[in-house]
């Protein structure tokens, strides 16, 4: 059950404690045949910034692989996705149930979020500790 997510990645940056990493993030449709002919292909370029291992011998311009537990990357999920959808959609019903306007519904749902993402952007730090990569 120690299943992994992982990702392969160039080093770009090395600092005293960080290491930054470019991965290409690629969606189902960009290992399709026929991407071409429908332009839904998407691959973006993404930095991540981890803990630099003391154990590792590393420089830029070095082909890694990273990776992560399954278990953290459905936490990721969860913070990412589920939980403002669920507030999105609570405050949607909760209002309606008040019988607000829709386009004030609309408003104040998705201005709900705010609070949510600063409160995740405030705990940072914290959050990212709890996000452990292992470098290959």
């Amino acid at each position: 059950m120690n299943q992994r997510i992982s990702h392969e990645g160039i080093i770009t940056n090395i600092n005293d404690n960080n290491v930054e990493i470019k991965i290409l993030s690629k969606s189902a449709c960009a290992s399709c045949n026929i991407k071409g002919a429908c332009n839904m292909s998407e691959m973006k370029e993404k930095i991540i910034s981890i803990p630099l291992p003391k154990d590792k011998n590393l420089s830029i311009g070095q082909e890694v692989k990273i990776s992560m537990g399954l278990g953290q990357a459905n936490r990721a999920v969860i913070f990412a996705y589920l939980i403002p959808a669920i507030i999105l959609v609570s405050m949607i019903f909760i209002l309606n149930a008040l019988k607000t306007d829709e386009g004030l519904n609309a408003l104040i749902s998705v201005g709900s979020l705010a609070p949510y993402y600063l409160i995740l952007y405030l705990f940072r730090n914290r959050i990212k500790q709890k996000f452990e990569y292992e470098i290959h």
